[in-house]
């Protein structure tokens, strides 16, 4: 198990960027009222079909090729996190379509682990492949947010809240916990 879901959520991503996905959207819902926590990963990459699929969610099985050791825990581990804390994870493929990978927990589950550092998941996703469109929604009960790294950075700077804009950037990503994101950090440097 990762010490982070940010590390989780990258993972699971840079594998649909070895799969040639065009588009990788992670959405991250967070509602303290239904006590849930939701990732969700889609990409239009190779996609697998039922038989690997199968092989690819028992543990230490990789479609990666040229490796001397089959690694392949992604999947496998983000399960185990999934279901540890009371929750469900699920894996559809199709060849050529692509791959949705969705995991669902207990918010307040005394084994979740944190949600980590998402700006620095968000960045390392866009520079494993600058061409791919890596898009980020997270919805929590009162707030929302989008990135697209294919949107214009002119769009992206226009429609941020104004105090995003001044400088006064700051993000609650845990309940009951703050963190503090620097207007300098990695995906503001990627926003701007």
């Amino acid at each position: 198990m990762f010490e982070e879901l940010s590390l989780h959520i990258l993972d699971i991503a840079m594998n649909s960027i070895a799969a040639k996905a065009r588009t990788v959207q992670v959405m991250i819902a967070e509602h303290a009222r239904r006590d849930q926590l939701t990732i969700h990963i889609q990409d239009d990459g190779h996609g697998m079909d039922a038989a690997t699929l199968k092989r690819v969610l028992a543990n230490l099985t990789t479609t990666k090729h040229g490796r001397k050791k089959n690694i392949g825990l992604g999947l496998a581990l983000l399960r185990q996190t999934a279901e540890m804390c009371d929750g469900k994870f699920e894996v559809h493929s199709t060849p050529r379509m692509g791959t949705t990978v969705t995991a669902s927990m207990r918010l307040s589950h005394v084994d979740r682990p944190p949600l980590g550092d998402l700006n620095a998941t968000i960045l390392a996703l866009c520079a494993a492949n600058p061409a791919a469109d890596v898009q980020l929604h997270y919805l929590a009960d009162t707030e929302h947010f989008h990135f697209s790294s294919k949107e214009p950075a002119e769009k992206k700077v226009a429609s941020r809240p104004e105090r995003i804009r001044r400088g006064e950037e700051k993000t609650n990503y845990e309940p009951g916990r703050t963190q503090k994101v620097e207007s300098e950090s990695a995906a503001a440097g990627c926003l701007a």
